[in-house]
């Protein structure tokens, strides 16, 4: 499926620690989709005994219809049309030119007179955990970052 036309959203290295996220999980809910980012970042002296201290932050895309997710780097479903603008690796991405939006709204249409979803394609790549996520929803926000409380 061919994609284009590149708007980035946000590009999290610049609140990620320079090596990276430490780990990506994904989950649902209802017909959200949540990408939960955790990285670490040295603590104060002054608030913590511990050298570093554990964060995250969430990704929330709303009214998901498709999640793929793949290794990266690797063989992707998709292929960028390199004359439709610059595409950043690590970036939060809408792809504003997509066969996949195309074809999910062409479904779409042919089963309901109802009118269409605004679909919009996400893409992320995760360079430490060697991820890549393509999201076919609604929206997206980005979440503020939270400490993660040991219970242990």
């Amino acid at each position: 499926m061919l994609i284009g036309a590149p708007r980035s959203i946000f590009n999290p290295y610049e609140w990620l620690p320079g090596y990276g996220e430490s780990t990506v999980s994904f989950r649902s809910e209802g017909m959200d989709v949540v990408l939960e980012v955790a990285y670490e970042r040295e603590a104060p002296d002054d608030e913590r005994d511990e050298a570093m201290t554990m964060l995250t932050r969430e990704i929330r895309f709303s009214r998901v219809r498709s999640l793929i997710k793949e290794p990266f780097p690797g063989s992707t479903l998709f292929a960028f049309d390199a004359g439709s603008g610059r595409c950043t690796l690590g970036e939060l991405t809408e792809f504003t030119q997509s066969d996949w939006v195309a074809g999910s709204l062409a479904a779409w249409q042919s089963i309901s007179s109802h009118t269409p979803p605004s679909l919009r394609h996400f893409s992320i790549q995760f360079m430490a955990e060697n991820v890549a996520f393509h999201v076919l929803a609604e929206d997206v926000v980005l979440l503020e970052e939270r400490c993660v409380v040991d219970a242990g």
